[in-house]
């Protein structure tokens, strides 16, 4: 009987060389492990090359590669596999229509988990820079927008990931701040690491990374 439920999903994101690990998104029966424990590593901490410090995520525990999701899908019969979400959202892509409200939805998405579950705590964005696994840019927003005290990032680091609002330009209300920066401030809202999040960021964003002035 096929788990319609059943999945491989993103659990990690290392920067330096495994790229995005997978695990299952629910514990399955030890028999049914078995046959595709030879494609899953239990990953350690030292089994990155600088520990985890570049890792952002969940990466401790039974992981597999990109190269071995598909053969993982196969041998569990899993019906909702990671090439049939990806290709949705390619599709998507390729109608200028439905790409633009496919990010108007993952945008409102993340407004709302971000604003309504995520922390505030103060930091600084030369720090979350130096210790980031990635940073998305959306459309270049915070490399053009800088200036300005105007532009967006989102931030991947091991503590989390950053939504950061850049929020010092003319008429900002600086006390809503609670990430220095050079400029004058921003609003910065902490998620943990969810293989939903991360996949609302890659569509609003179109993993465009961030390539303005150095943040540190």
């Amino acid at each position: 009987m096929v788990d319609e439920d059943l999945k491989l999903e993103t659990k990690c994101y290392d920067a330096n060389e495994y790229g995005y690990l997978y695990g299952l998104n629910k514990k399955i029966p030890d028999e049914e492990f078995k046959k595709v424990k030879p494609y899953m590593r239990d990953f350690r901490r030292k089994d990155f090359v600088d520990g985890i410090v570049k890792v952002t995520g969940r990466p401790e525990g039974y992981r597999c590669l990109e190269k071995d999701v598909a053969k993982v899908e196969k041998i569990l019969g899993i019906e909702n596999t990671l090439e049939k979400r990806q290709n949705k959202i390619k599709e998507a892509f390729k109608d200028p229509i439905k790409k633009a409200n496919l990010k108007d939805k993952a945008y409102e998405w993340l407004n709302t988990l971000y604003k309504n579950g995520g922390t505030r705590p103060k930091q600084n964005l030369s720090r979350l820079a130096i210790h980031s696994t990635k940073i998305y840019d959306p459309e270049d927003s915070f490399k053009n927008g800088a200036e300005k005290g105007e532009g967006v990032l989102f931030i991947y680091t091991p503590h989390g990931m950053w939504y950061i609002i850049n929020n010092c330009g003319e008429n900002s209300d600086l006390s809503l701040n609670n990430v220095e920066t050079d400029k004058g401030g921003a609003i910065g809202y902490r998620l943990m690491y969810e293989d939903t999040l991360d996949r609302l960021i890659r569509i609003y964003t179109e993993e465009n990374e961030y390539s303005g002035e150095k943040l540190y």
